[in-house]
């Protein structure tokens, strides 16, 4: 379920960031490129981040100012990644860091099988595998009280390819 004290933040970027994601990639522990999507998606602490070439997402922000600190966190190890590129390898290698567990934490936990899996960490296991589809989790679609984890759902599943 969604937590209600956290928010969720979107920032659009005034320059296009897709050359600089595969320098991302080698320097952020645990990230997950997408080359195909020009995305990067990793964590820090309980937020996720997804880098795409014109926006950034943050989902699990205390407050504004904590979305706004985290936000600019990123802005700096942009910039700082960028002007530093010539020392760093760029990594093209799509990594997957998440794991089925922690897509099992974003998904409803009701075991009501309309998936046609036995249990909800059965589906993010397939979900992650790319052998089922998020539409497919009735709950999460169908129920307002999922919503933003759908949002989040979503934004992770493209991120990863698994959409």
């Amino acid at each position: 379920m969604a937590d209600e004290k956290k928010i969720r933040l979107i920032a659009y970027l005034n320059r296009d960031i897709t050359e600089i994601l595969p320098y991302l990639n080698a320097v952020i522990k645990g990230a997950s490129y997408n080359k195909g999507a020009s995305t990067l998606t990793f964590a820090k602490e309980r937020r996720l981040i997804n880098l795409y070439n014109m926006k950034i997402t943050i989902a699990k922000a205390d407050d504004i100012i904590d979305a706004w600190h985290i936000l600019d966190e990123i802005k700096i190890l942009i910039n700082k990644t960028h002007e530093n590129r010539a020392n760093v390898k760029p990594s093209y290698e799509e990594k997957v860091k998440v794991t089925a567990l922690q897509i099992y934490g974003w998904l409803p936990k009701t075991n009501c099988r309309s998936c046609g899996e036995a249990t909800c960490l059965a589906f993010a296991c397939r979900l992650l595998l790319g052998e089922q589809k998020l539409s497919k989790c009735t709950p999460l679609s169908a129920e307002q009280k999922f919503a933003e984890n759908k949002k989040i759902m979503q934004e992770l599943a493209e991120a990863l390819g698994v959409s």
